[in-house]
């Protein structure tokens, strides 16, 4: 009796059945031949509605094909299959004395990291093979078998011999039933302990954590859920230190204003994940969520790392030495936590990407615990539900940022004064200590008091200036030489804010929220400050708020139906600004329903130092340079008309009121004012001059950088050109041109290319060029050539000059 040999296939479900499919049909033809075996393959049978699809006759199979891949490791069952392969074989070499070799791994898709010690063990079948199949694997064979048929044919015969081998073999492996399988001990792990401890030597924080105790905010189940519209009832808050943040729940979304120390906070968790490396360390054994792996990434660009790509990235000395799927399998079993920094850094087309990248890893991976540093802009909400907790970073306490700023300054003579006279300074100014509170702004003002050339004091101003600056956006600075770039806005990319109007947004916001006493504000509240339709274009106010948060010191929290501001004191700084911009009855009014003295002394320092002064209307401005703009968006699209005519200064002012775009202008008649009003005119491409007796001379043109064609019509006393020597026009027509001779001058226009002059003396409508004497025209008629245009044509840089002569009726 011709025995049969069970078959079972081990691969990642759900990403190219069509092709694995198609390999598994071309493998079972060749197994069916008369001679040898008979193979039999074990077919998973039909799932229910909703199942849980994995590997079937692992546990029985006589041969199990493992089609390899990163995937397969990362997200297969390769964990348990290759766990139940190893159980077998140790059971089979206990009762036989001789281990039953029963995995046959494939190269499905290369596989670019270290094979774990059982599938490299296994893998006697790659090592003699061809080239074309370790570089591209079966997968891309088969998709492109007739390309590959030859190569593709020859391992076919080696799987089919080797699978022959092992069917023929003596040493049969034990077969298990479904709860053994359960309890196989896990195979692929067994070398993860070195190489997790090669791991956490090389890596380290990005940031060291800064040594000032910090607080949250935290709130408990429900607070990732929109509250009512009015900012009604809202979960509970509870303050507790930042060191417990892993009490909260294995899902935490840190949310806080831009510089409020996200990434440091991150790095605290990090360094607290590798205390037990560094020596003296207090808080060693005292791992977050009892991880001691701990994957920061940054998601700046964009884009994430695969998981097999986290260990490059983040430790890239010990990537060589990193067995496959290890990433995976420490997320999966708890071991390692995920901290996600820079996501509000990625603009916001591209954040929706980020975050179903993070949603579906998290999923694949319930046990893994995550923090999300955001400020609450561009968050689904709707899709987190219960699972995530909401942390408020808190500010700095006036002693934590004394320490800070401690921590920062060189131990100097001279900065040690310098940090002496700006901590004086916060005893006697609140408003200028609340805004010390965001690491970042504390930093950037003790660059401002010790930078270079600032000998004396420097004003309150302009340390308000430098620290909210550092709060207010800190994304992508402008590249030099660029006066300006776009960040696009949520909605469509042609629809976007201009800088004016969120800068006039930002201060109505802030005006808004100053009667109250949080500073947290309800929606309806903010749309209502910030709609304008004169200022806005049209851009809906949803729209115009989210890029405002997205690019200001505002924050969604904890959900889209409030915003907030980093702190009062930022929130008075703005409203100062926009006050001190707008004077008048509106701001006597605000200060007389809302008295403040920190508002009202603002106001009156930024009156007197920017009344007279010229300063730009920007409501911030980088410390020690330019005022800085808020980024800018192209201003929507200007009406655009083909053609456009004047017949007097009237209808061409019109013209220059309405905006319009003209490409091309036909001014007919004595038009006045054309030097003034040309250059005024956006994307004029072509000026026609029509039936004006009295031009002489053509008006100045230097200002037209977009006209590149001028034509001068029944213009009999035009005799100066000369104005085309500082213009951009290139092709010049004139009909009709006295008999006069061709201006010498017409080569030192720089752009001219093409003349076209139309005489009005007798012929036959023959044409001749500069430098073509004694030319016969189209009926037969000699040209005359001026004598002048034989002189001109030895010139290089004049244009090609066609002569026209016209035939009278």
């Amino acid at each position: 009796m011709v025995p049969v040999c069970r078959y079972a296939v081990s691969y990642a479900h759900g990403r190219d059945e069509a092709w694995v499919a198609r390999f598994l049909d071309e493998l079972r033809r060749r197994l069916e031949t008369p001679d040898g075996p008979r193979f039999h393959r074990l077919v998973p049978p039909s799932l229910p509605p909703g199942g849980q699809e994995g590997s079937y006759g692992v546990e029985t199979a006589d041969i199990v094909l493992a089609l390899c891949s990163p995937a397969y490791f990362n997200e297969g069952p390769a964990q348990h299959d290759w766990a139940v392969l190893a159980l077998r074989r140790s059971l089979g070499q206990a009762r036989t004395g001789v281990a039953p070799q029963t995995a046959l791994p494939l190269v499905w898709e290369p596989v670019d990291r270290r094979l774990p010690g059982p599938v490299a063990t296994a893998d006697a079948f790659a090592a003699d093979q061809l080239p074309e199949y370790r570089s591209l694997g079966l997968a891309l064979m088969t998709m492109q078998a007739p390309r590959y048929r030859a190569a593709l044919d020859r391992v076919f015969d080696a799987i089919v011999a080797r699978m022959t081998a092992m069917a023929e073999a003596t040493t049969p492996a034990p077969e298990l039933d479904d709860r053994s399988g359960g309890e196989a001990p896990d195979a692929l792990s067994a070398e993860d302990a070195a190489f997790t401890e090669q791991f956490r030597r090389e890596v380290t924080p990005v940031l060291p954590a800064i040594p000032v105790a910090r607080t949250l905010n935290a709130r408990g189940p429900g607070a990732t859920r929109s509250a009512g519209p009015d900012g009604g009832a809202s979960p509970p808050e509870r303050v507790l230190a930042a060191e417990r943040m892993p009490e909260l729940g294995r899902r935490i979304l840190l949310v806080g204003p831009p510089g409020a120390g996200h990434s440091t906070e991150l790095a605290r968790l990090a360094g607290r994940a590798l205390a037990d490396l560094v020596p003296g360390r207090t808080d060693a054994g005292r791992a977050p969520w009892g991880c001691r792996i701990p994957f920061v990434l940054s998601a700046r660009s964009g884009a994430l790392p695969r998981l097999d790509g986290m260990v490059p990235m983040l430790a890239p000395r010990a990537a060589p030495r990193e067995p496959a799927g290890w990433a995976a399998r420490q997320l999966r079993s708890g071991r390692a936590f995920l901290a996600v920094d820079d996501l509000d850094a990625v603009p916001t087309g591209n954040r929706a990407a980020v975050w179903e990248w993070l949603l579906r890893l998290l999923r694949a991976h319930p046990q893994a615990p995550c923090v999300i540093a955001t400020n609450g802009t561009g968050v689904p909400w709707d899709r987190l539900g219960d699972a995530f907790r909401v942390a408020g970073l808190g500010p700095l306490p006036p002693d934590g940022v004394r320490t800070l700023l401690d921590s920062l300054v060189a131990t100097s003579p001279g900065d040690r004064r310098v940090l002496g006279a700006l901590l004086r300074r916060f005893d006697t100014d609140p408003l200028l200590l609340g805004v010390a509170g965001r690491p970042a702004a504390a930093a950037a003002l003790l660059r401002v008091v010790s930078g270079p050339g600032r000998p004396g004091p420097v004003s309150r101003r302009r340390l308000l200036r430098a620290g909210v600056s550092a709060m207010w956006r800190r994304g992508r600075e402008e590249t030099a030489g660029a006066s300006s770039f776009s960040v696009p806005v949520p909605g469509p990319a042609a629809d976007r804010v201009p800088d004016s109007v969120l800068r006039a947004a930002s201060g109505r916001l802030a005006v808004a929220a100053l009667g109250l006493d949080s500073s947290r504000i309800p929606l309806r509240t903010a749309l209502g400050a910030v709609r304008d339709p004169a200022d806005s274009d049209g851009v809906p106010a949803e729209r115009l708020l989210a890029a405002l948060a997205d690019r200001a010191g505002v924050v969604f929290r904890p959900g889209p139906d409030t915003v907030a501001f980093p702190g009062p004191e930022v929130r008075t700084f703005l409203a100062a600004h926009h006050l001190a911009h707008a004077p008048g009855a509106d701001a006597d009014e605000l200060l007389g329903r809302h008295p403040s003295a920190e508002l009202g002394e603002l106001l009156a320092q930024l009156r007197t130092a920017e009344a007279g002064t010229g300063t730009p209307r920007s409501v911030l401005a980088t410390t020690g340079g330019p005022p800085r703009r808020l980024s800018a968006g192209s201003p929507p699209p200007r009406p655009a008309v083909r053609r456009a005519g004047a017949r007097s200064a009237a209808e061409l002012r019109a013209l220059l009121r309405a905006g319009t775009a003209v490409a091309e202008l036909r001014c007919t008649g004595p038009v006045d004012g054309l030097a003034e009003a040309l250059p005024r005119l956006p994307g004029l491409r072509s000026l026609v001059l029509a039936d004006d007796p009295s031009l002489a001379a053509l008006p100045e043109l230097s200002g037209c950088r977009s006209l590149r064609s001028l034509r001068v019509l029944r213009c009999p006393n035009l005799k100066d050109l000369t104005a085309l020597e500082s213009s951009a026009v290139m092709f010049l027509g004139i009909d009709p041109w006295p008999d006069l001779p061709v201006p010498a001058g017409l080569r030192r226009a720089p752009w001219l290319s093409g003349v076209d002059l139309v005489t009005g003396g007798s012929g036959t409508g023959a044409v001749g060029a500069v430098g073509v004497a004694g030319s016969v025209g189209a009926a037969g008629q000699p040209v005359t050539v001026f004598p002048e245009l034989s002189e001109l044509s030895e010139m290089p840089e004049l244009p090609e000059v066609r002569i026209r002569r016209r035939l009278h009726g």
